[in-house]
Parts: structure tokens; sequence; C-alpha cells
């Protein structure tokens, strides 16, 4: 009887580890599907309207400057992914501190937040040429530009989970006896995660975006560097390369982001469908 029910036991794992491939196959089948059809659309495209390379170089073109360049565009990159997960963590731990302050100090979140709003309504591009002037050229100027191109998503995200724990809960552990510090801890921080995830995936993917900005005007390095090169001297192809290199990385940090709030998060209602 116990070979019986050792063998059914074993056939339902193996049902359910196959109905879980065939699940990642499928969700992971369709976006690269989708990727593929794109990529023949452009290549057909190109090629029958015989656009100039310049103007719209075919994806088959794309991939062999790639090739071409391969060394070049990689020691690129790793200025630029140096640069943009340097300042995504710097802003990670300065907008959570900043955040957690706010939400709880009424004075700091009058005093504080205005300013925050303030140095995110001023547009991006206006900045990059004043950290030239103020740091110069440099891996701290883009540093600094992506800690300014992310700060404000982590910071407002994380006031806003502080701020939406049930009062009733916290009513209940006050009335227990927990002090504030206890509270933070263990109920509003808690509670805040799934949104301060949030803010860590949108602000990993303007990361990059941030890098390669400050890259235009205050750098001689990274894909920034490369794409204004390449646009100046027509080489549209490497210049698509460089664009693809940045996506990608973005593409990757967020599904590693994701990834990490997957594991810290499996009891959250965003999760459990998974």
């Amino acid at each position: 009887m116990s070979d019986i029910a050792t063998r059914s036991l074993a056939v339902q794992k193996s049902t359910a580890a196959s109905r879980r491939l065939r699940r990642k196959v499928r969700n992971a089948g369709v976006p690269v599907l989708s990727a593929l059809v794109g990529l023949v659309a452009w290549e057909i495209t190109a090629r029958s309207l015989e656009i100039p390379a310049y103007l719209l170089p075919a994806p088959t073109a794309v991939i062999e400057a790639m090739i071409a360049r391969w060394p070049y565009l990689m020691y690129n990159l790793g200025y630029t992914a140096l640069a943009a997960l340097s300042g995504f963590f710097m802003a990670l731990a300065l907008g959570v501190f900043l955040g957690v302050a706010i939400a709880a100090s009424p004075l700091v979140d009058r005093i504080v937040y205005p300013w925050l709003v303030i140095s995110h309504a001023i547009p991006k591009v206006v900045v990059a040429p004043l950290l030239l002037v103020w740091i110069g050229f440099g891996l701290k100027s883009g540093i600094l530009f992506v800690i300014f191109f992310t700060f404000f998503t982590i910071v407002v995200n994380t006031v806003m989970g502080l701020k939406s724990a049930d009062p009733d809960l916290l009513h209940l552990v006050r009335s227990m006896g927990a002090n504030r510090f206890e509270i933070m801890w263990k109920i509003k921080l808690p509670n805040a995660l799934p949104n301060i995830f949030t803010g860590i995936k949108i602000a990993a993917t303007l990361a990059p975006v941030g890098a390669v900005i400050g890259e235009f005007v205050a750098s001689n390095r990274g894909l920034g560097y490369v794409l204004i090169q390449a646009v100046g001297s027509m080489t549209t192809d490497l210049a698509f390369a460089a664009v693809f290199l940045v996506s990608a990385f973005g593409v990757i940090v967020w599904y590693v982001a994701e990834l990490i709030e997957r594991k810290c998060l499996p009891w959250h209602a965003s999760q459990r469908g998974q």
C-alpha cells in the first residue's frame, strides 16, 4: 500500500512540475515571439523600402555592427552599468531613509517634501550641463545624475507605503504598549514593502537612462558617449547597437528587482498568483 502511495505522490509531483514548466515556457514564449515578429517586420521594411542605412539600419546590420565592435561596446557598457548601479544603490539608501523620516515626522514632511517636488519638477536634461560645471567630466557626474533621476520615485513610494498602514492596527499595537520604533519596524515598514519595491523597479529602469543622459554631456566614456559619437559620425548601426544594449541592461535590472521582490514578498497578493 505504501508503494502505491509513494508512486502516486511521485506522479503527482511530476505532473505538477511539467505543468509549471509548460506555464513558464508559454509565458516566456509569447514575449520572445512578439520580439521576433517585430524584428522580422523591421528587417523587411528596411530592405523592401530601401531605406538608407544612416536613417534606419536593418536589424542584421545592427547585429553586424555589434559583433564587430563588441569589446568596445562591452567596455562602455561596463562604465554605464557602474554609474547606473552605484547611483541607484545610493538613491535607494537615501530615498528609503528620507522616506522613513518624512513618514515619521510631520515637521520633516512639511519642510522636505516641497523641496523634493521642486527638484523633481526641474527638467533633468537642464541639470546635466550644470553637473559638468560643478563636478566636471567623469564617473561622479554620472552617479550624481542617476541619483537625481531615481531619488524621487523611491522617496514617494516609500512615504506612500509607510502612510498606508491600517489605522485600526496602529491603534491596537499602541494600546498594547508598542513604541514608535516598534510600530515603524514591525508594522509600517513590512506594510510598505510592496510600495518600496514598486519604487525600486521603476528606479532600476530609470537608472541606465539617467546614466546615459549624464554621459551625453559629462563623460568621455559609456554608452551615452558612444551614442553621441555614432550619431555625429552617421554610423547609425553602432548607435542602434548602443541603444539595444542600454535597453537590454534595463530589462535585466528590472527582472532582477522583480525576482528579489518575489523572494521577499511571497505573502503579498501580487505574488501569490505567480
